[in-house]
């Protein structure tokens, strides 16, 4: 059930109601009715995945008491119940989002040895937000291990935090902590909460209906037919789809932190004005916020991080990037994705001596023309690893790579008219806004002080999008992870 679907809000407003009304009172009564709820909205989506969340559910409960038990009486145990939940929590998302690929790759490795093998893959069904409850689940069981939280008594509260419908689809990637504490208290009617998640929402649907529902139309066609297209199409076609990737993903992202807001819940911010990052590493500091800090915190910095020598630290991000590709899917292109974010971070710290000479020597820092360069250069690299991304295949790349070092031509230009009026337009209000938020000057639009100024930037949202806005079923780009 999609975020942006009627049948969405129809249900929201279902388990609004009585959260706020009959239920109010009482936060063991909200989380039952909030758990209830999002095990059926998670169960619109595929009823037959509903016994594997419930399984994952009751296995992390009753684990994490047991790793908290031996924490101090027994710490090799600890930390052996800790893997083994880490294990699990791996093998599930192998199971289902990677086996087939595993398979094909070793079909294709015999065949091209010469060992004859025709094993077919099986028909396994990829649960939706399987990458997103996981990752809480890992997370959960290392904060109970390393002592920064106890585990949740309440079965209820823990499956609350799991299933809780806004999120579960595609993130954000709540910490249990802060989740969990806002559940053991009620929550009530609030106007403030009310109309700031209501705002938030808005925002998400013209950035996701606006911009990157008008942008798919046109690198969807580019790129499932990418052998046909010359370096000027596939070039504008992957700068598009940084764009498109994020307004719908970000888009995405303030839609279940406003949903969440108008049910007094705060979840966890996602995006930072990513386009006015100043290099790779600052862009994922801003992109994903809540993917990138998981890495980080459970990958990166357990490794080592920057606490170790230089080539040390090197590996380190890029094993960190290429998990965070394989994350993203089983594809080669995604662990391109990764190694190729993974290398730009170890490029841009290696250099980073150098150019702090610079610098100092041309007094360079906080000159807007070089700020400017530097965005630039980062938005350039990013938008090559959103080609890496976007492509169907590693076949796709090296045509993609291959057409565009033959030499430009015309730009494709089928389908654009929208594209180019609609969406732009939204676009440049986007980026405006956020260059707004990025320096400090947060009193625009529909966060204006000025009422007047507050009620018709809202009625204007409204009205361009519901007269220009794509509204057909074109599902989140994040939904298939």
């Amino acid at each position: 059930m999609a975020i942006n679907s009627i049948i969405f809000w129809f249900a929201f407003i279902a388990v609004l109601l009585p959260y706020f009304t009959v239920l109010r009172h009482s936060a063991k009564a909200q989380n039952v009715w909030l758990l209830t709820a999002s095990y059926a909205i998670y169960g619109y989506a595929d009823w037959r995945m509903l016994p594997l969340l419930l399984a994952v559910t009751v296995f992390y409960y009753f684990l994490a008491p047991a790793i908290a038990r031996n924490r101090q009486t027994n710490a090799r145990r600890a930390t052996t119940l800790s893997t083994v939940g880490i294990v699990v929590g791996v093998g599930v998302l192998w199971w289902f989002k990677y086996l087939n690929f595993c398979i094909e790759q070793f079909t294709e490795l015999f065949n091209s040895a010469g060992i004859g093998a025709s094993t077919s893959t099986m028909k396994i069904i990829m649960p939706v937000g399987i990458s997103f409850f996981t990752f809480k689940l890992i997370s959960y069981t290392i904060e109970v291990r390393r002592g920064n939280i106890q585990p949740e008594r309440n079965f209820i509260n823990f499956g609350t935090y799991v299933a809780f419908f806004p999120t579960i689809m595609s993130g954000p990637i709540d910490r249990p902590k802060p989740f969990l504490e806002q559940l053991r208290h009620n929550h009530l009617a609030n106007s403030t909460d009310l109309s700031e998640g209501a705002k938030r929402v808005l925002w998400g649907f013209f950035l996701k209906m606006c911009i990157a529902n008008r942008i798919c139309i046109y690198t969807d066609s580019v790129f499932n037919h990418c052998f046909f297209h010359n370096g000027t199409t596939l070039i504008v076609a992957s700068v598009l789809y940084l764009i498109q990737m994020y307004t719908d993903f970000s888009g995405y992202s303030h839609m279940a932190v406003g949903v969440s807001r108008m049910m007094g819940i705060r979840v966890m911010e996602n995006f930072q004005q990513p386009f006015f990052a100043q290099n790779v590493a600052d862009f994922w500091r801003r992109w994903h916020i809540s993917l990138s800090s998981w890495l980080r915190d459970y990958i990166y910095i357990p490794m080592g991080g920057s606490r170790c020598s230089e080539w040390r630290c090197h590996y380190n991000n890029l094993v960190t990037f290429v998990v965070c590709g394989i994350w993203h899917g089983a594809n080669w292109t995604y662990v391109l994705f990764g190694t190729w974010h993974g290398l730009m971070v170890i490029i841009d710290r290696a250099v980073k001596p150098l150019r702090e000479r610079l610098e100092a020597r041309h007094a360079l820092k906080g000159k807007r023309l070089y700020k400017l360069t530097r965005q630039s250069i980062t938005f350039v690299l990013c938008a090559f690893g959103a080609m890496l991304f976007r492509a169907n295949s590693f076949t796709d790349i090296v045509t993609i790579i291959t057409n565009i070092g033959n030499g430009f031509g015309p730009l494709f230009t089928a389908g654009t008219t929208l594209m180019f009026t609609v969406g732009l337009f939204a676009f440049v209000v986007m980026l405006y806004k956020e260059y707004r938020d990025e320096y400090g000057g947060k009193a625009l639009f529909m966060y204006s002080p000025n009422r007047a100024v507050r009620i018709g930037s809202i009625t204007l949202a409204i009205l361009y999008i519901a007269a220009t806005g794509e509204l057909e079923n074109i599902s989140f780009i994040y939904f298939q992870f």
